[in-house]
């Protein structure tokens, strides 16, 4: 009886020293928590950056449409076609590299009749288109015009480039990541808080050149004047993007 006794005296201080414990480690726990959610307060920014380039690089879309009443007229027409404009811009300074074939195509050509409500083939239609890359950026235009006279009678366009593209972007790069620091430390000024440890860098730009199209209809191109087809390369945008995480 007296063990029992001295069993019953005692839980009411074992249940004292457990709320005791738990009140305890909870307070500890909360406060471990405040300080943490402390430590991990981010302001979040993204960066843009911009350098404008004259190019100094051309990609040019020429090409060659025959029509026979054949498949193999309009090839050999075609193949001869093709191979004069090639050798004429070759004479003019473009590097046999530098040239390529990007496409060639044969389509028949139909005759619809309205009274049948049949259609027979009356020939066929050969497309055959050269890349032409021209490094002497002065030079496109008479490119282009030794092409035309030469045969070249089609044209998906102009596009334009940079050949020291990674220092550039570099740059852009710089400038992005300065654009994210001063939206950053903006927030912070507004906020009344101190930037503190940058966590994380991010390149959300890919680096990779962007093409910008200038499209010319090749039938309308005269030499007009003696001046010969001016193009205008204007300038050349290279961008990038970043993000950045400081703490605060």
């Amino acid at each position: 009886m007296k063990g029992i006794n001295l069993l019953k005296r005692k839980w009411p201080l074992i249940f004292m020293s457990t709320v005791m414990f738990l009140f305890l480690f909870g307070t500890i726990s909360a406060s471990n928590y405040k300080v943490l959610a402390a430590e991990t307060r981010t302001i979040n920014v993204t960066g843009d950056g911009e350098v404008n380039v004259v190019p100094d690089i051309a990609n040019l879309s020429l090409g060659v449409t025959t029509e026979d009443s054949t498949v193999d007229k309009a090839q050999q027409n075609n193949s001869a076609a093709i191979n004069k404009v090639v050798e004429a811009i070759k004479a003019a300074g473009v590097a046999a590299e530098d040239i390529k074939t990007s496409n060639y195509y044969i389509n028949p050509k139909y005759n619809y009749n309205e009274e049948t409500g049949t259609s027979t083939i009356i020939g066929y239609t050969v497309d055959s288109t050269l890349n032409v890359t021209v490094k002497n950026i002065a030079s496109v235009g008479n490119v282009i015009d030794i092409a035309v006279a030469n045969g070249a009678n089609n044209s998906n366009g102009v596009t334009f480039g940079v050949s020291d593209y990674e220092k550039y972007y570099n740059k852009a790069l710089a400038n992005a990541i300065l654009n994210a620091k001063s939206k950053a430390q903006a927030i912070a000024d507004t906020l009344d808080v101190k930037l503190s440890t940058l966590t994380t860098v991010t390149e959300n730009s890919n680096g990779i050149p962007s093409e910008y199209p200038v499209f010319y209809d090749s039938s309308s191109v005269k030499n007009s004047g003696g001046q010969g087809t001016t193009i205008e390369t204007g300038l050349y945008k290279i961008k990038a993007n970043v993000s950045l995480v400081y703490q605060y």
